[in-house]
């Protein structure tokens, strides 16, 4: 059998394809197959693909129904052991299959393994910024009690290009989020019941460069929308360990107020009102970044205080 499935969702990335698909295959280990799934692409990168001659490769196509349904095709025609995720505009460096295989091996019980990456065109290294929010390598569990600054950190950290997991264990949470062609937080749908579940591994090298320049997500000119795990939170809860559920909770509850507060600024009170509706606590957690905020202006910006007190007179 195949050790490692590697699903390639594909929509309109002829630009960058060959180069992500000559990623996996420069992988130090050969144990792998490809699966890239066009999820209807109006432009020749489904051709490419099919132009790389490489028996590994396995090119489905789909009419356009988003990220998440894209690689849930890829799961159900994958045959390795582990599976994979990486978009068509980004890549791998050569040893980022052997290195996270082996952790996984050594750390049986760990349903996945990610590592750090490099960003954008100038390869910043983001382990920089996860080790300031106290983020580490290794063998990790979700504690019951996460501080409430510690709680976006310790998801963000789940990019699916940086992941290999436990093929079946994704099967058991019903793969991404797939529903209204959701191109936002799909894949934050199903990482969040896997660590509620299960101990990963970390390992913080960047062994994966995330084209930041590259993804759609980067050059939006509107707000996100809210995550689906705010707008469908039910399957999450009932997956959720009892030892979880205040904790769980308290990560929607952030979640909604940092939607909420982008929906405010957008001007879009409908949604923030939504927001808190569902989740009561969220208000109290925006107005308390919003104090964080104005404390912060006055203390570091200069006569910021006698100027608020002008302006009220």
């Amino acid at each position: 059998m195949t050790c490692v499935s590697v699903i390639v969702p594909l929509y309109n990335k002829a630009t960058f394809v060959r180069r992500t698909v000559e990623s996996i295959l420069a992988q130090t280990m050969a144990d792998l197959e490809v699966v890239v799934v066009d999820d209807g692409s109006t432009d020749d990168g489904g051709a490419i693909v099919s132009g790389i001659e490489d028996t590994r490769i396995r090119l489905v196509r789909q009419e356009n129904q988003g990220p998440g349904a894209a690689r849930n095709q890829g799961l159900g025609l994958a045959i390795g052991d582990y599976v994979a995720f990486l978009d068509a505009d980004d890549e791998w460096l050569p040893n980022f299959l052997a290195v996270t295989l082996q952790h996984l091996k050594q750390q049986a019980d760990c349903a996945l393994c990610l590592t750090g990456q490099y960003r954008g065109e100038t390869r910043k290294d983001w382990r920089e910024t996860l080790t300031a929010l106290g983020l580490t390598s290794g063998r990790w569990r979700l504690p019951t009690e996460l501080p409430r600054e510690q709680r976006k950190p310790n998801l963000d950290v789940l990019h699916s290009g940086a992941i290999v997991c436990d093929r079946n264990i994704i099967n058991r949470f019903g793969g991404f989020y797939a529903k209204n062609r959701c191109l936002y937080g799909e894949d934050m749908y199903l990482w969040l019941q896997v660590i509620l579940n299960y101990p990963i591994y970390r390992d913080l090298r960047p062994l994966m460069w995330y084209h930041t320049e590259a993804s759609e997500l980067c050059v939006w000119n509107q707000v996100p929308p809210p995550w689906p795990m705010l707008l469908e939170p039910d399957p999450i809860r009932h997956s959720c360990p009892p030892s979880y559920q205040p904790l769980l909770e308290n990560i929607l509850n952030t979640y909604a107020a940092i939607a909420a507060h982008r929906a405010t600024q957008a001007e879009d009170l409908k949604t923030a009102n939504h927001l808190f509706k569902l989740f009561p606590n969220a208000r109290q957690e925006m107005l308390q970044d919003w104090r964080k905020r104005v404390d912060y202006l006055i203390a570091n910006v200069p006569n910021l205080r006698q100027t608020l007190k002008r302006l009220k007179r």
